[in-house]
């Protein structure tokens, strides 16, 4: 079960969007929200001010001061959304899902990683462009954290969270995304595997892949479809996330590292920037 969500405060423009989406997985599994506000300790301050006090001519102190009164504007406001959204869905004690706000100090990435790994799951909102989830530091948090990320888009999905498709294919990462995601393929109420044929012959080896893998969910009591595409000269990919978005009509897409061996490479390389930038519904990865 997913009983725990981390919402962190990498990105505060985009985190409305990942309340709304951690708010529809807790709903699933009458689960706990709990958003993350990271200050910056001393040792991150000394930092931030040896960096700018030659650039700026400010002096030292001055530029501690004004990153001290921007990093209370910015938790007031970040408090005060969270305060309202969790006023609007009357997440409060004694109901289904609740939510809390948490604050520590640090590096932001660093304390994300370590708050990650006392939750089930680590939701983030994608930011508007030209920032990305990579550059927000994503893909650290999903190499170093142990658990699934789940990516909200930045506009809403319409389709079904129950109608999921998984991008599968024969590598460890996606197997250990199927297993991660396993609780909410057993709240799916309609499950789709695909596999994408990037090569006139690669066809019946994919679709005998997803087979396999739909008769192992079987065995644990899903009822999942099967099936391939094939991408021509199309990136894997956006072919993907097309067929499950459009044709599928899927609220979510699960995968791992689809076409690279290294989740790395998964986030940061160019194979995964329709994912990272414009995937029109959630999507799902594990390292």
């Amino acid at each position: 079960m997913i009983k725990t969500i981390l919402v962190p405060g990498l990105n505060a423009a985009a985190t409305s969007k990942a309340l709304e989406m951690a708010l529809q997985i807790a709903g699933l599994f009458d689960g706990h929200i709990e958003q993350l506000h990271v200050h910056p300790d001393a040792v991150e301050m000394a930092r931030y001010t040896a960096s700018l006090d030659v650039e700026s001519g400010m002096f030292a102190g001055e530029i501690w001061q004004a990153l001290e009164r921007a990093d209370k504007a910015r938790t007031a406001l970040s408090r005060e959304d969270f305060a309202k959204f969790t006023a609007k869905e009357n997440l409060a004690a004694g109901r289904p899902v609740t939510a809390a706000w948490h604050e520590v100090a640090g590096n932001e990435i660093e304390q994300t990683i370590h708050q990650a790994y006392y939750n089930d799951l680590v939701v983030f909102g994608r930011p508007a462009a030209p920032v990305t989830l990579s550059t927000l530091g994503v893909g650290d948090v999903l190499i170093g954290c142990g658990r699934p990320l789940l990516l909200a888009p930045s506009r809403p999905c319409l389709n079904p969270i129950t109608t999921i498709v998984i991008a599968w294919k024969s590598t460890a990462a996606a197997a250990r995304a199927v297993t991660a995601a396993m609780p909410l393929l057993m709240k799916a109420q309609k499950l789709v595997i695909l596999g994408a044929a990037e090569g006139n012959g690669d066809a019946q080896s994919v679709l005998d892949s997803t087979e396999r893998l739909a008769a192992h969910l079987r065995w644990h009591g899903l009822k999942p479809q099967a099936g391939h595409i094939k991408i021509g000269d199309r990136d894997p990919c956006e072919a993907i996330m097309q067929a499950a978005s459009e044709k599928l009509h899927a609220g979510m897409l699960v995968m791992g590292g689809y076409g690279h061996s290294r989740a790395r490479e998964l986030l940061l390389g160019g194979f995964t920037r329709h994912v990272l930038r414009e995937a029109p519904l959630p999507v799902f990865l594990c390292h």
